[in-house]
């Protein structure tokens, strides 16, 4: 919020963030959408001092990629009151699962250079910025 994007950290891990999308607005000043298109699947892995690039290794939407579960994210259930599952059937997401592997993957390593990473993944994925 300060304008510096150096990351920080602690104990030999870099500290991490949890944005909400409520916050977007106030936060970055970036509109919520209410809808949106998707181009092509992004698989980034973030590395310090790594120069943008594509990894040899592909990676295709697994389980793991959806948030289902007993309780939501935020918060954890613990007296099991919630009950929900924010990712839908198992039906809806296994169908959202095939209409996204029809789309362009890619797998990158990313570093921590910001305007190079959107460089780059403006060029591996046809897009601009």
């Amino acid at each position: 919020m300060a304008g510096d994007p150096t990351p920080l950290w602690e104990r030999g891990k870099e500290m991490k963030t949890q944005v909400f999308p409520d916050q977007f607005t106030s936060w970055f000043g970036v509109p919520l959408a209410t809808g949106g298109e998707a181009a092509a699947l992004v698989f980034p892995r973030i590395e310090a001092g790594a120069v943008p690039a594509v990894e040899e290794t592909g990676r295709v939407l697994g389980r793991a990629d959806f948030m289902s579960g007993a309780t939501e994210d935020r918060y954890p259930d613990v007296f099991a009151l919630l009950g929900v599952d924010g990712g839908g059937t198992s039906a809806a997401r296994e169908a959202v699962a095939q209409r996204l592997a029809k789309l362009p993957h890619h797998s990158v390593v990313l570093g921590h250079d910001v305007a190079a990473n959107a460089d780059f993944l403006a060029k591996a994925t046809g897009l601009t910025v």
